[in-house]
């Protein structure tokens, strides 16, 4: 890891010692790519992951995906998914691929049990076996398997790098981050498809220009705006019923887009200050990418501190971003809590 270019967000303990420190980056950049706010370095390099799916969905739309298809809000969302494999998640996936003229045997997403407890427990209850469609990812191959039919590519080995799709999709993310993506920056990610890395502080431009899109602006814009307003109307299909992400967007909506990653990788694009919010942990864990999300949205006072109370109750079950660890007796044995100060930067060159 690039150990140098983090530093401490998070801390747990047990009784008055600490157990565990979790490193990390965190950048808030504006649309015209100024860094605002920054801990750690923001010239760490990592890899999108599924923070990435809005943009990778991006091609499909400026294609005419919506009216070629007649695509709904949740379809849309679905497609920037990790989901968790809930009924409405795989009943909207079949929709789009009933619309675009496919059926389920032309993802290529792999094959996991749903993430969503109750979703796998119904399975098992009822004999039933994981097919492509339960991938978190399934969503996200919908999206591509629309833009291979709107452009005339084969649907056949359309996760390849080579494959036209995968080109669009690379040129595109490539011009909004205005980031050149060498062999390098390209791996593969669970799912099959290629996966790019970027500086930490690209990943908050990215979502800085997501927040900012207008709906009156040019194509991609309109694309992008378009996108993002379903992910907000719908945040359930871009995550699940009781994952973060969607329990912070219904608290306050309208007011910010998020999209996590896997290994602790994080977007956020604030609507009212247009801002994009860049974060890695270095450990990939999931608890210190959330806590560092309330924190950091708490020091930029994003919201008011009533507000936030109520949904650190609600969420975490304390009032401040100091999270009590319970044992299997219930007992109080610790606590996690952020440990940064986001500091102000000067302009990125």
């Amino acid at each position: 890891m690039q150990h140098r270019y983090t530093v401490p967000l998070v801390e747990k303990t047990r009784g008055e010692l600490v157990e565990t420190v979790h490193r990390g980056v965190i950048t808030i950049v504006s649309s015209d790519g100024e860094i605002r706010y920054s801990v750690g370095n923001p010239d760490f390099k990592t890899f999108l992951r599924s923070s990435a799916k809005p943009f990778q969905l991006l091609p499909t739309i400026e294609s005419g995906a919506i009216k070629a298809y007649d695509l709904q809000d949740n379809e849309i969302a679905v497609m920037c998914t990790s989901h968790g494999g809930e009924e409405y998640h795989l009943r909207s996936v079949r929709q789009i691929l009933s619309k675009i003229g496919l059926d389920e045997s032309a993802l290529d997403s792999g094959i996991h049990p749903p993430s969503d407890l109750s979703s796998h427990e119904a399975m098992v209850r009822k004999g039933q076996k994981p097919t492509a469609i339960h991938s978190n990812c399934s969503g996200k191959h919908a999206g591509i398997l629309a833009l291979c039919q709107l452009k005339g590519f084969s649907t056949i080995g359309y996760t390849d790098q080579s494959h036209p799709a995968q080109q669009l999709i690379k040129q595109t993310l490539s011009e909004l981050a205005e980031a050149e993506l060498s062999d390098a920056d390209i791996a593969i990610d669970g799912c099959g498809v290629p996966t790019f890395a970027l500086l930490v502080w690209r990943i908050g431009l990215l979502f800085a220009k997501f927040a900012t899109a207008s709906t009156g602006g040019t194509n991609r814009q309109k694309a992008l705006a378009r996108i993002r307003d379903s992910m907000i109307k719908k945040p359930t299909y871009v995550s699940g019923s009781n994952r973060f992400c969607a329990k912070l967007t219904r608290h306050y909506p309208n007011q910010l887009v998020m999209k996590s990653g896997a290994e602790g990788v994080y977007g956020l694009g604030l609507a009212e200050t247009g801002l994009g919010l860049g974060m890695k942990i270095e450990t990939g864990a999931s608890e210190p990418r959330e806590i560092s999300i309330l924190e950091t949205l708490r020091q930029l006072s994003q919201f008011d501190s009533i507000s936030m109370s109520s949904y650190l109750r609600q969420s975490f079950g304390c009032l401040s971003g100091q999270k009590p660890i319970y044992n299997f007796h219930k007992q109080n044995v610790g606590r996690t809590y952020p440990v940064f100060q986001l500091r102000s930067t000067t302009p990125k060159n």
